[in-house]
Parts: structure tokens; C-alpha cells; sequence
């Protein structure tokens, strides 16, 4: 059996309620027009637009006024300063009038059917999701997908999403009622994390198998799953550091949800919290956040000086900050 026959008993091909598009754009004007055509092209016809520009400065605007002229299914709107992607998605979900949200990137380009096939899988669910063929900057097919990466399956529940997210914004339709629980999207999580949270957490997530967007991975990806940005340069200083306290407001967040999970959250929180000491310095740690020490007073911790020349890269003996931190004494 197809995946599209297998989702098809889940809605009558009858009605088709409002799906909005949300479209978050900024400087990408190189692979806008692709993705547009394939917008447009969308089998599914009670379909909308919303397009928010986050103050490009090139001529993705422009572009999306010339398409704003020819199709009257498409809004456009304009942030007057930028105020950072998460942000921006947020106000494009506001702008929605659907029933159905389908967060969009500028850069991808969908599959004609993928609004209908997504429509058909999501009967009584809060979300549905497909895969996704991974694609170069010229739109050449890597020969791989999301599902090769992920695993990717249906999904109800959130303990799933305490350090990892396999549901990508471009891949969902979501029921626009989950907005109204919570307008304001969480500063400690993407958005796309977030939606898929919380709709594991009410009503639940299906997986439609079929591959419905080709996503473009060209180095300027908020995500950059084939590491296109970076291939094999070792990390920076300080972002593994960064990578735990991300995770550590990411835990804290879920421990103040008032669900099911509520108390295994609040004890994976402390237990994450906890294992801080064994992993970093905590006279290192105080500096890093910046809670009021500069680069004078870190030499004057404990092995202040070795971390100083082991993040400027100094001599070749030094380890890298993390191991090295690993194996201070702890004050």
C-alpha cells in the first residue's frame, strides 16, 4: 500500500479546510523564486501565503511583491527592523488564518502534492510530517534523506523531545489551536522543536513516509545537517560549554510544563544540572557566562593562564578546553 492511499482514509477528499503557509524570509533572493513556483504549484487549492521579509537588504522583497501581484493567494509583510528567525515565525503564525500552519523555508522546494498528503495523513492529529530528500546548493539530489539520519516515526510522546528534535519545521502541518495555548514561543527551544513538543504533548504526532520537500543544505542553514558550514573544523572554544547550557535551559523549561511529565522533567533538570560540577570547572564556568570577570580575573583562578593559552590555540601541548577542564581539580 502507498503512503498516500494509506493516509488518504484519514480525511474526504471533500473538504478542504484553509492551510496557511508560513513563510519567513531573509536575504534569499538566490533561491526564492524556486521555492515560490513550488508553493504555488500546490495541488491542495484553499491554500494561503503569509510571507514576513525579517528586513532583508537584498531584493527578496522586491521578488516577493512581484509574486504578491500575480497570485492573490499570497501576503506579504514586512518586519520594519530584524528581529531574529524564531521571532519572525512567530509573527507569520499570527498572521495565519488556517486551519492548518505549514512553516516554510525560503530555500527548499516542496513537492507539488505535499499539502494534499499531509491534509489526507492528519486526521485526528494535532501534527503530521514527511520526509525530506537532502539536496545541494544547486538543487542535485546527495542521495539521502532525513530518514537515513533520523529515526523518524509517529509520536505522542514528549520525553522524546528532551535532547534531541527529528520533526523539522519544514516538514509539518500543524493545527493552528496549538498557537492558542501558547502564543509566545519559548526563547529555549526552535520553533519547530517547540511545535513538535508540544503537539506529541496534545493530540500527537504522525509520520507520513513520503519524501515531500527537497531540502536545500548550501552552508547558511540555521541546520545544517550534512555539516556543509563547517565539515571537519573542530569547534570553537567554549561551544560544547554553550551546547550544556542550552541543553540546561532547554530542561529547566520542560521541569515548569504543567503536563503528565511534569515530575521526570523536573528530575532530569536537577539530575542534568547536577552532573555541571563533574564536567566543567566551576570557577571557569562563572567566567564564561560572563557574570562579571573579565580575561584579568580568570588568571587568577586555578589554571586560569593553561585555559587562556589553550583557547587562543597556543602551544601544541595544550588540550582542547573541555578534556583539559575535565581533569582540573574542582575548588
Amino acid at each position: 500500500v502507498r503512503p498516500d492511499q494509506e493516509c488518504s482514509s484519514r480525511m474526504s477528499d471533500t473538504a478542504e479546510p484553509l492551510i496557511s503557509v508560513a513563510l519567513c524570509t531573509y536575504n534569499g533572493e538566490r533561491y526564492l523564486g524556486e521555492q515560490l513556483d513550488s508553493l504555488l504549484a500546490q495541488t491542495y487549492s484553499n491554500m494561503e501565503i503569509v510571507a514576513v521579509d525579517d528586513g532583508s537588504t537584498d531584493r527578496t522583497v522586491e521578488l516577493l511583491h512581484q509574486y504578491e501581484q500575480r497570485d492573490a493567494r499570497l501576503r506579504v509583510s514586512v518586519n520594519p527592523q530584524n528581529i531574529g528567525f524564531t521571532r519572525n515565525f512567530e509573527r507569520a503564525f499570527a498572521l495565519c488564518q488556517g486551519v492548518f500552519v505549514a512553516p516554510c523555508d525560503q530555500d527548499d522546494i516542496w513537492s507539488p502534492d505535499k499539502l494534499r498528503t499531509l491534509a489526507r495523513c492528519i486526521g485526528e492529529h494535532s501534527m503530521a510530517f514527511c520526509d525530506s530528500e537532502l539536496v545541494d546548493a544547486a538543487g542535485r539530489s546527495v542521495g539521502k534523506s532525513i530518514s537515513q539520519l533520523w529515526a523518524l516515526q509517529d509520536l505522542d510522546d514528549p520525553v522524546a523531545f528532551s535532547f534531541d528534535n527529528c520533526v523539522s519545521g519544514h516538514a509539518m502541518l500543524f493545527r493552528r489551536d496549538l498557537l492558542e495555548q501558547q502564543p509566545q514561543l519559548p526563547a529555549e527551544l526552535f520553533h519547530d522543536w517547540w511545535l513538535a513538543l508540544w503537539a506529541a504533548m496534545n493530540g500527537g504526532i504522525v509520520y507520513c513516509p513520503e519524501k515531500l520537500v527537497r531540502y536545500r543544505q548550501h552552508g547558511q542553514n540555521v541546520t545544517d545537517l550534512l555539516r556543509v558550514r563547517h565539515g571537519r573544523v573542530r569547534r570553537p572554544p567554549g561551544s560544547r560549554m554553550k551546547a550544556f547550557d542550552t541543553t540546561t535551559r532547554r530542561l529547566r523549561y520542560l521541569s515548569t510544563l504543567r503536563q503528565p511529565h511534569g515530575a521526570f522533567f523536573t528530575e532530569l533538570h536537577r539530575l542534568w544540572a547536577k552532573s555541571e560540577t563533574a564536567w566543567f570547572s566551576p570557577d571557569l564556568k562563572t567566567w564564561q557566562r560572563g557574570r562579571g570577570l573579565g580575561k584579568n580575573d580568570l588568571t587568577a583562578l586555578p589554571h586560569g593562564n593553561r585555559w587562556l593559552r589553550s583557547a587562543a590555540g597556543g602551544a601544541s601541548t595544550a588540550q582542547p578546553p573541555l578534556r583539559a577542564m575535565a581533569r582540573w581539580p574542582r575548588s
